[in-house]
């Protein structure tokens, strides 16, 4: 297996949206295969949802050529669930990303199911089936792969994608479409726990993608692996024994903590006043060193299986 990064570790180290000036750093710290986060460039103003997103794109392109690495992966916006304007602007930014991937040659994206607080499991299977079947046609035309993910009950109750057979339901009733698929998010699973490796078994070929983090049992903090309770011997051994294809994609940004990140934000000293808040973000050194050792312990931890690809 390969291994890939987000361009979302550097997120708080480049200005917001800009996943270019991300590559170049990703690449210094050894990385030559890369996942394209589009949900951290999702906001107001931002070049992505804006007329000149073509140019964004391009840019991103260009990065990648002068760094010397591919882009395998990405990750969409987050969808919503309400009905009118705002639905029918999620779709149109789900459909461009889609097309950002076409351009950028990135054969699938994550994006994730639309839930609704204290929606049933069968109100939330039916609004996925109708959430997708709205994107599958233009996955067909972009020749773009979508992959839903696993989340866990702490972060959110009313998701329902829990484990894989909970994954493999859903593709079913949109009929085993050969352009939806899985992504397992193994620090997601952790947080329950699941059992990982039954979890990839019952995905099959379905499954398509990973996210590779550490956790605690409750605590979904997207971090290095290694230092959380995750057990990898069951994802290596399930990813195996499933015929895994994809890239080994490690979405773990949280070491060291970024301070706007949502999930362990750091808390503001304001008693002196901001000229005192010196310690709110290490800097960016320590980040690419913090990067360089992940990528060291992902590759001693596939290649202790023998299945590491360079």
């Amino acid at each position: 297996m390969k291994i890939a990064t987000t361009t979302g570790d550097f997120r708080d180290y480049t200005e917001l949206g800009d996943a270019a000036a991300a590559v170049p750093l990703l690449a210094k710290c050894g990385f030559r295969h890369i996942d394209l986060s589009m949900d951290s460039a999702f906001f107001e103003g931002s070049p992505m949802c804006s007329d000149h997103w073509r140019e964004w794109t391009e840019g991103i392109r260009q990065a990648g050529l002068e760094s010397g690495v591919d882009f395998v992966q990405a990750h969409a916006s987050n969808g919503c669930y309400e009905a009118g304007p705002q639905r029918d602007r999620c779709i149109e930014m789900l459909k461009r990303e889609m097309e950002i991937c076409r351009i950028l040659g990135i054969p699938g994206m994550v994006v994730h199911a639309v839930y609704r607080r204290d929606d049933s499991r069968e109100e939330f299977m039916d609004a996925n089936v109708r959430f997708y079947s709205e994107l599958l046609p233009y996955a067909e035309k972009t020749g773009v792969r979508i992959y839903t993910e696993n989340t866990c009950r702490q972060n959110c109750p009313f998701y329902y994608l829990f484990e894989g057979a909970d994954l493999n339901e859903l593709r079913r009733r949109l009929d085993n479409h050969p352009m939806f698929g899985f992504c397992w998010d193994v620090g997601h699973a952790n947080c329950h726990p699941v059992d990982q490796y039954q979890s990839i078994m019952a995905m099959g070929d379905g499954l398509m993608a990973v996210h590779i983090h550490d956790s605690n049992l409750g605590h979904d903090l997207h971090l290095a692996p290694f230092t959380g309770t995750t057990s990898y011997d069951a994802v290596i051994n399930g990813l195996l024994d499933v015929g895994f294809k994809g890239y080994f994609t490690l979405e773990a940004f949280s070491i060291p903590v970024p301070h706007t990140f949502c999930f362990c934000r750091r808390n503001h000293f304001t008693a002196k006043g901001p000229e005192f808040e010196r310690l709110m973000m290490p800097p960016i050194e320590f980040k690419i060193r913090s990067e360089t050792l992940m990528l060291d312990m992902v590759k001693y931890m596939l290649d202790t299986y023998g299945c590491l690809e360079e």
